[in-house]
């Protein structure tokens, strides 16, 4: 009996003692970041503080930057990969002291560099593709290789694919390109996003074109795709630590191998001592993180699953990072989960295996003519228009935009506000921004007119065209913007062109639906006295029916660029130059001022186009009655 009560103490004091770790009121927040071998590490460290410590966990979705920031804050504790010198917010965290960096994850640290896909330089006999650059190996030549690395905005510069800005690669990529001269050659293109630069790698390499990017390893790509490191010279580390400083002149040098760690709030650091020596123990081969990056990105396993696999495959390797308590406790936790009534409930229809693979063999197939589009529309329509806006006076294009203010409201009030708030917007330094975005929301506004006038007319004459069509634009409208990125993504890049085509897909429904409307809604004795003089059905269409629902289109008009403006920011999370470029850059480097001031320029810029709309739609009777 005695033996008996002290076995039940003793465990309570080693269940108190595991439990100690996580005295606090709230579960330890993880950060749930996006690529694969993040996606295991966090699962990893959630697994071994769940049931080693018995701490409650919580995982936080979102970008990279709001995570940090969130770290820096302490309103996250944990974010379980963290490359050295990745983005500038963990660096003025970690010197201002609120982050703490422990461990070394991944053995020997991460390979980063220039890349190029491999038939580049050797071909590719399946697809019958002869080697393109069969003596590039190096940095240094790049500048003989521009016009094969085209850039689809510059056709007589290459387009070098840097990190996505606010990232610390960014700099040193940067000082890297002008130190090798070849900002002569290409264009320093930023893609937005670190997912954008994987779409755009994928749909390249899809297409067996080339391209010339910034990437790391270990990563899904790497795992999935065969590209080459082009070589920079020695590694000197004076000159690496001149490259990440502005203030230095810099020399060249190849790419420090990043070490991979575990980034913790300095408040849960010193809370938690015991937690950060279990930290500092962790350590995974890159050969093991390979093979798991390659089963999560080509056989689609679960990081859950593959926690489980590794954690039964190596208990010699993960019980040395673990108290004995802890490692027995984890031990205990590694019986098979009943899987829930829920699984055995429903089946199993997702399609999104399906849906990847006929996007990929889209893809694949019709490559050519949509590249041949996509250079139409970017150098015929785009491009012409942008530089067109970029060229004309800013003093003409003011009074151009106060004439036709005028013309619209016939409100000279009206017309000195519109001109007032784009000299505001130059006045604030982003003129060329403003007309870059300016021209992005005309071209997809006019291509919503194009698509979707017909559309809303066909709505209108047609009951069952009309029953097809409403519930393609109920997913059309509530399917969020950020999904239409991933196709346009792969089938045309990034730049202005997916940006547009994006843009006009998340605009173009309210147009069809208000047309369709306006339409409907006109009087049917009008119609019938038109049909009694015997005109025609195209001569009523346009000289009867059009412009009796003139009110309602314009309305449509209005909300169609309404709805382009709201795309700005989004577009340019796929390299879409513009205002937008600027709130995503102070998003991610937290730069307040430098995103307000660009969200008020968008604000000012969508004020000045629906009061605009909003004149032409109304009829001129209401005009006047407002004139006066």
């Amino acid at each position: 009996m005695l033996a008996t009560v002290l076995f039940v103490i003793l465990t309570s004091m080693v269940q108190a003692a595991n439990a100690s770790s996580c005295q606090v009121n709230q579960p330890i927040r993880l950060a749930d970041l996006s690529w694969e071998s993040a996606q295991f590490s966090t699962v990893l460290y959630e697994r071994l503080l769940r049931d080693g410590y018995g701490c409650s966990t919580e995982r936080v979705p979102g970008s990279s930057a709001a995570l940090e920031s969130a770290l820096a804050q302490d309103h996250l504790q944990i974010i379980p990969e963290m490359w050295s010198g990745r983005t500038e917010i963990i660096e003025k965290a970690i010197a201002a002291g609120q982050v703490q960096i422990v461990g070394e994850t991944l053995e020997g640290g991460a390979e980063q560099g220039w890349y190029v896909p491999k038939y580049v330089i050797t071909g590719d006999a399946e697809r019958g593709l002869k080697p393109l650059a069969p003596d590039l190996h190096s940095v240094a030549q790049l500048s003989h290789y521009s016009t094969l690395f085209a850039n689809p905005d510059k056709p007589a510069q290459g387009r070098f694919y840097n990190c996505p800005t606010g990232w610390v690669c960014e700099t040193f990529n940067t000082r890297l390109f002008d130190l090798y001269g070849l900002s002569r050659y290409y264009d320093n293109f930023s893609p937005g996003t670190g997912a954008a630069l994987d779409a755009a790698i994928s749909s390249a390499y899809e297409r067996r074109e080339p391209i010339l990017f910034y990437y790391w390893q270990p990563a899904g790509l790497m795992a999935k795709y065969d590209f080459l490191r082009l070589e920079a010279g020695a590694f000197k580390p004076e000159c690496w630590a001149s490259l990440l400083d502005k203030q230095m002149p810099a020399c060249k040098s190849d790419f420090i191998r990043a070490k991979i760690s575990v980034a913790v709030s300095t408040a849960f650091a010193q809370k938690h001592p015991d937690l950060l020596e279990m930290f500092s123990k962790v350590q995974l081969s890159p050969e093991q993180m390979n093979k798991i990056i390659l089963a999560m990105s080509e056989q689609e396993q679960d990081a859950t699953q593959l926690v489980q696999e590794f954690l039964l495959a190596y208990p010699e390797q993960w019980m040395g990072w673990l108290t004995p308590a802890a490692a027995k406790a984890v031990q205990d936790g590694l019986r098979p989960e009943a899987s829930s009534s829920v699984s055995h409930f429903f089946p199993d229809w997702s399609f999104s295996t399906w849906t990847n693979r006929q996007l990929k063999q889209m893809v694949q197939r019709y490559s050519s003519p949509l590249s041949q589009f996509s250079a139409a529309l970017l150098n015929g329509v785009i491009l012409p228009l942008e530089r067109l806006l970029q060229s004309v006076p800013a003093w003409a294009l003011l009074a151009l935009i106060a004439a036709l203010t005028w013309h619209a409201s016939r409100l000279w009030y009206a017309s000195l506000l519109a001109a007032a708030a784009f000299y505001f917007i130059g006045a604030l330094g982003l003129w060329d921004k403003l007309m870059q975005t300016f021209a992005l929301v005309i071209v997809a506004t006019l291509l919503s007119l194009l698509f979707g006038l017909p559309l809303g007319i066909l709505s209108a004459s047609s009951r069952w065209a009309r029953r097809i069509m409403n519930p393609i634009l109920d997913v059309m409208q509530t399917m969020p913007g950020f999904v239409y990125l991933i196709p346009v993504l792969m089938l045309f890049g990034l730049g202005k062109v997916p940006a547009v085509m994006a843009t006009v897909i998340y605009a173009m429904p309210p147009l069809i639906r208000l047309t369709s409307l306006g339409l409907r809604q006109v009087d049917p004795q009008v119609l019938e006295a038109a049909q009694s003089y015997g005109v025609t059905p195209a001569q009523k269409l346009f000289r009867v029916t059009l412009p009796l629902a003139r009110p309602s289109i314009m309305a449509g008009v209005n909300q169609s660029t309404m709805m382009a403006l709201s795309m700005v920011v989004v577009a340019s999370m796929i390299g879409a130059q513009g205002l937008g470029e600027d709130v995503l850059a102070g998003i991610q480097t937290q730069d307040m001022g430098r995103g307000l001031q660009a969200g008020l320029a968008i604000v000012v810029l969508a004020i000045v186009m629906d009061r605009i709309t909003q004149f032409y739609g109304r009829s001129k009777r209401k005009r006047q009655r407002l004139k006066r």
